[in-house]
C-alpha cells in the first residue's frame, strides 16, 4: 500500500469517524492471523465502539507485524455476544463466501465474554460505508438463521 494512501486513511478515520467516538480503554489482547501457514500477531494499539453512530460496529486499530503499513484499520461487527463454536459454524460460510475474518474476542475484557465479531480490514476510506453495510446485511442474516434455527429447536 502506498504510504500517500495510508496517511490519507489515517486522518479520514480520525477526523471522519473516531472524531467523537468513545475510546474502549484497558488493555486488549491481539489478533492473530495465518500468513503463508505461519501465525502473525497483530497488537491491537486502540479499540473504539462505534455503537453509538453505528449498531454493533467497532474500530480496531493494530500494529501491524511488518514494517509497512506501521497500523492496520479492522471495521468489526457483533454478531452474537455470547460466542461458541456451534455459531462460528453457522457463520463460517458468510465470512468465506463475503472475503471476511470471524474471530472470537472479549471487547470488554472485565465481563469475562467472549463475543463472536465478523471483521473486515479497511484499505481505503472510501471502502468504509460499503463494508459496514455489508456487515449489518450479512448480520442480519445471520439472526434470521439462528431465529429460524431457534424455532426448529422449539419444536422438537
Amino acid at each position: 500500500m502506498h504510504e500517500s494512501t495510508q496517511i490519507d486513511l489515517r486522518s479520514s478515520i480520525k477526523n471522519k469517524i473516531i472524531k467523537d467516538i468513545k475510546k474502549i480503554r484497558g488493555k486488549h489482547a491481539p489478533i492473530s492471523e495465518i500468513v503463508d501457514n505461519i501465525s502473525k500477531t497483530l497488537t491491537v494499539e486502540k479499540l473504539y465502539d462505534l455503537r453509538e453512530k453505528d449498531k454493533n460496529c467497532f474500530l480496531f486499530i493494530v500494529k501491524n507485524y511488518a514494517k509497512t503499513p506501521k497500523l492496520r484499520y479492522f471495521l468489526a461487527i457483533t454478531l452474537a455476544n455470547n460466542s461458541s463454536d456451534f455459531l462460528v459454524q453457522i457463520a463460517k460460510d458468510y465470512a468465506i463466501k463475503n472475503d471476511l475474518k470471524l474471530i472470537q474476542y472479549s471487547i470488554f475484557p472485565r465481563m469475562l465474554r467472549i463475543q463472536l465479531l465478523l471483521i473486515k480490514e479497511l484499505k481505503q476510506f472510501e471502502d468504509y460505508n460499503n463494508f459496514l453495510e455489508k456487515l449489518t446485511i450479512i448480520r442480519r442474516k445471520f439472526r434470521v438463521k439462528l431465529d429460524k434455527i431457534k424455532n426448529l429447536v422449539e419444536l422438537i
